[in-house]
């Protein structure tokens, strides 16, 4: 297990440093041949139809039809419930009550042994339920509908990164890679999933476009969903250092300086999101950071991922003949290697320096927490994962035939083993 560790850790670091040196290469600096500029196939191209995408919104609500069907047949075979109560509260499991409390009861009013331990969760999705719940009187299908309708407008955004930099066919293999992903379920669930896809693809697309009002819109809307919500400020980052040349000696550096300047706080606008909720914790607990005090109750916090893939191990292999080795520890330790091998050949290829550097950051940030529960579910929303792998795919099409059977296969599994009470979350 300590030889794990000790070889993850260097290759986290390489690949680091060659997406760094990508993206220096991207804003214009001098560099070695292996940090070349971007590809001209992945340069961004002339917008895709609004058809298209409109095409891909209704596909992908017509799916999340077909799962939730697929789930109610799961409890009625397994429980032999028919009541439309009883049937929504088996597909209200794990953290999905919770946010029917704080929809219902809100922060100050939902409470555990007397603390506010629920502020761990993001204010953005609680808010949009209540305000559909006008309409819905119901909370969990307010929430269901919620999470439905920003999935799918989230799969349009996902297939108008991939389609602008890479085609049509690619933007529909990356959507289909995403749907089918075995932890995918959890878009059509009482949960953050699908706003989270929705926030920072919505984002991410704007910035490559360089459409910056937009972005910063986005961004804080990301910022209010979810921590890892900031994180879209990274590929917007890049792609201000690529349209201001800023490490470019060709021209005068002052004016390229000054338009870095002028563009710099829409950048950063995902942290006024955050800085939203850090309001929401003071407002609360009369302290912004109070969410840091309550993570303790839930086992979280920050760790190495060298030391959480170490321990990952180490449950897979304590729990081998129970059922939690099976449904957590064993998958994450699976996901980890199997995505890294997707950033990994996606930086040799040399895919575009934004998506790599914002793929690593939402990898990395993932697996550096210290009891990694939900890696499946938090890298379902990897949407820049799925287009890199979709881009790697392209001249395979067999082996991604393969690839999405084993996902559409797993994702069964996985769903009725999460209706039927395992620990999947």
């Amino acid at each position: 297990m300590m030889l794990a560790e000790i070889l993850v850790t260097p290759a986290v670091l390489l690949v680091f440093a060659l997406i760094a040196l990508r993206c220096l290469a991207y804003g214009g600096a001098a560099l070695p041949a292996f940090a070349g500029n971007t590809p001209e196939h992945t340069r961004v191209q002339p917008t895709e139809t609004i058809k298209t995408e409109r095409r891909v919104f209704f596909g992908a609500l017509a799916l999340r039809l077909g799962l939730f069907l697929a789930a109610v047949a799961c409890v009625a075979m397994h429980y032999g419930v028919f009541t439309l109560e009883n049937l929504l509260l088996y597909l209200t499991r794990w953290d999905s009550p919770h946010y029917v409390q704080l929809v219902e009861k809100g922060y100050a009013g939902y409470m555990e042994n007397g603390q506010h331990l629920f502020l761990v969760f993001y204010p953005l999705y609680v808010w949009l339920v209540r305000g559909v719940r006008l309409l819905v009187p119901n909370t969990i299908v307010a929430g269901m509908l919620v999470s439905w309708v920003c999935y799918a407008a989230g799969c349009s955004h996902v297939y108008r990164i991939a389609a602008r930099l890479y085609g049509h066919s690619v933007g529909k293999h990356a959507v289909l890679l995403l749907s089918f992903f075995p932890w995918s379920f959890f878009f059509g669930t009482v949960m953050t999933e699908g706003l989270f896809l929705l926030t920072t693809a919505a984002a991410c697309s704007a910035a490559l476009e360089h459409r910056w009002l937009r972005y910063a819109f986005w961004g804080i809307l990301a910022g209010m969903t979810r921590m890892t919500g900031v994180l879209v400020l990274v590929p917007a980052g890049v792609e201000l250092l690529r349209s201001t040349q800023l490490f470019s000696k060709e021209k005068p550096w002052f004016p390229r300086f000054k338009a870095f300047l002028l563009k710099i706080s829409a950048v950063l606008a995902p942290l006024l999101g955050l800085g939203v909720y850090l309001l929401l914790n003071w407002k609360v607990d009369g302290d912004p950071f109070a969410f840091v005090r309550h993570q303790e109750h839930w086992h979280q916090g920050g760790m190495w991922v060298g030391s959480v893939v170490r321990y990952l191990l180490e449950y897979a292999a304590d729990n081998w003949n129970h059922s939690i080795g099976w449904a957590i520890w064993l998958p994450e330790v699976l996901l980890f290697f199997a995505f890294f091998a997707v950033l990994a050949a996606a930086v040799v290829k040399k895919l575009h320096p934004g998506l790599l550097a914002f793929a690593f950051c939402y990898f990395v940030a993932n697996y550096s927490l210290s009891w990694l529960l939900s890696a499946g579910r938090y890298l379902s929303c990897g949407f820049a994962l799925f287009i890199l792998l979709a881009v790697l795919l392209e001249k395979h099409p067999q082996l991604r035939t393969a690839v999405l059977g084993a996902e559409a296969i797993c994702l069964g599994l996985y769903m009725f083993a999460w209706v039927a009470g395992a620990q999947i979350m």
